[in-house]
């Protein structure tokens, strides 16, 4: 039985196919699950050929949606493969292409399906409609970290104890930065409250029972506003579970599929904490599920295992929104630790630059373990490997705010992705780093539109000249700015996981992983003293 190991991140989907017979087939894709391509040459009105097709499976790509995109990026043509050669990379369309297109265009790809599964596919050489058949998956995902960092998340309530509906606003009141004269705090992932009339005492003795209708009543108006998810957390819940319990029989009843308990994932003392930790799991874990079943959906009679940021795996069944936000990278984690003592390197610094940000973290022959953090601007007690996330990475778009420069922490992702893909993204790390010939077009796999990324640090040096700072800059200069930012921000991170704890980073080894660390790598080395970088050939695929 073919097992594959699959790391899903923001921008890309890296994947690792081992036979039976041991043999390992490496696989890349895009997160979107989107396949791009240049048409080369165009046979016919419905036939064209791309070299890049030539060698994937036979018949693969029949039934596929098909999207003609112009050199700006705009869509100009819609239509299905009715078949393909492989022998060729020959490509035949349901529907006729434009009379006026010329070669060079770009065109994508989809069949409907979430990338861990078009990469099976692949692998497997399985046309759209044929099957799966039982396969072992591993599989890491960035899905709730990313629905974390941008906000996108299900609509979630907080349900607590009557007279503490603004306790997660108020917070512990700690002071990350203490001179802050305009402390400026992230947004609640909750936007409704239901204080429900129930207290306990600290022993768990039961002093005000919640009444069945009044709570019903609340949790309908709840339902009736959009909410999408609850999260239950009540007073002294840790001692006695029973009111929590109670609040969560009746969410089922009125409707409710997605319920978070504080006394079942995380039954502290600490109501603060322990409310934090809740909501988080309300907030994503519908994201997730959704997420979740439809890769069991296709994959059938397959074991899907998912690992948690702990570092561990998890049946799909079990894999819940407060361990899934460094589920990607933890799996980078384990991985270069190994790499670092296979090559000799008994003390290591991971360097994870992936689309959508960067992952840094440290080893020094154990892993180094929180139980109580803060991600994205909201606290999570959980087990999780320590990791420093910083919002940059190859997709990070880089821009001019009308004061200064600034890269990330939006990210253009995997659709529409970086300006050079020709399908009308923005600036990004990817687009300066290709300008300044740190990526080479020939080994990408799809053709990059290098004129769009210097129009684009063009029109951002008109604009800076147009503001009050006034300052001419050329493409070059810019785009050199844009990755010193970048750098900066990493060097930050690096620091923040070795200096910061009273390590020297240049004891270490400079682990450098993901799709974009290696055009960072030597860069962020010098900065920080490092003499020595690792980059394993699959790492860095």
């Amino acid at each position: 039985m073919q097992e594959f190991w699959i790391d899903v991140g923001g921008t890309f989907t890296d994947v690792l196919m081992r036979s039976p017979d041991g043999t390992i087939t490496t696989f890349k894709t895009l997160s979107s699950g989107i396949t791009k391509g240049s048409l080369a040459t165009r046979l016919t009105g419905r036939r064209f050929c791309d070299p890049l097709r030539v060698g994937d499976p036979a018949d693969f790509w029949q039934g596929y949606q098909f999207k003609l995109y112009d050199s700006t990026g705009k869509l100009i043509a819609r239509s299905a493969i009715a078949s393909f050669d492989v022998e060729r990379g020959e490509l035949e369309l349901t529907d006729e292409l434009p009379e006026l297109l010329t070669t060079g265009a770009t065109y994508e790809l989809y069949g409907g399906e979430e990338s861990p599964i078009l990469s099976v596919r692949f692998l497997l050489g399985l046309p759209l409609d044929e099957p799966i058949p039982p396969v072992i998956v591993k599989l890491g995902t960035t899905r709730g970290t990313n629905a974390l960092l941008t906000r996108s998340g299900a609509r979630t309530a907080f349900v607590t104890t009557a007279g503490f509906g603004d306790i997660l606003k108020i917070g512990n009141q700690d002071r990350p930065r203490l001179f802050d004269l305009n402390i400026q705090k992230p947004e609640p992932l909750f936007e409704q409250v239901a204080e429900i009339n129930e207290r306990m005492t600290v022993e768990g003795d039961v002093l005000i029972s919640p009444q069945s209708e009044t709570v019903r009543a609340q949790l309908e108006e709840l339902k009736s506003k959009g909410i999408e998810s609850v999260a239950i957390c009540l007073m002294h819940a840790f001692a006695n579970s029973s009111h929590e319990e109670l609040i969560e029989k009746i969410a089922r009843q009125v409707g409710f599929e997605e319920i978070s308990r504080s006394s079942q994932l995380s039954p502290l003392i600490k109501i603060i904490s322990r409310g934090d930790t809740t909501v988080v799991d309300a907030y994503l874990n519908p994201v997730l599920k959704d997420y979740v079943a439809r890769l069991r959906s296709s994959l059938g009679d397959s074991r899907l295992q998912l690992m948690t940021s702990a570092g561990g795996l998890v049946n799909a069944a079990h894999f819940s929104g407060k361990d899934s936000i460094l589920s990607g990278p933890a799996g980078g984690v384990v991985g270069f630790s190994e790499v670092g003592l296979q090559a000799g390197f008994t003390k290591s610094i991971g360097f994870d630059m992936g689309g959508t940000s960067t992952d840094v973290s440290r080893f020094e022959g154990t892993f180094e373990h929180e139980f109580e953090t803060r991600k994205a601007g909201v606290r999570i007690v959980a087990p999780m490997l320590a990791i420093e996330t910083v919002a940059a990475g190859g997709g990070s778009i880089c821009d001019f705010d009308g004061v200064k420069l600034h890269v990330g922490p939006d990210s253009a992702g995997a659709d529409p992705g970086p300006a050079c893909y020709g399908a009308g993204g923005p600036l990004t790390v990817t687009d300066v780093n290709l300008y300044l010939g740190k990526i080479l077009p020939r080994y990408f796999p799809f053709q990059l539109n290098l004129e769009i990324v210097e129009q684009k640090l063009q029109e951002i040096c008109d604009r800076i000249a147009a503001s009050p700072l006034g300052k001419i800059y050329t493409p070059e200069e810019l785009a050199t700015g844009f990755q010193q930012i970048a750098n900066a921000n990493m060097v930050r991170a690096i620091r923040n996981i070795s200096v910061a704890k009273g390590y020297d980073p240049s004891e270490y080894a400079l682990i450098s992983f993901g799709g974009a660390g290696g055009q960072h790598a030597c860069a962020l080395a010098r900065l920080l003293g490092m003499r020595d970088i690792v980059i394993h050939p699959t790492l860095e695929s």
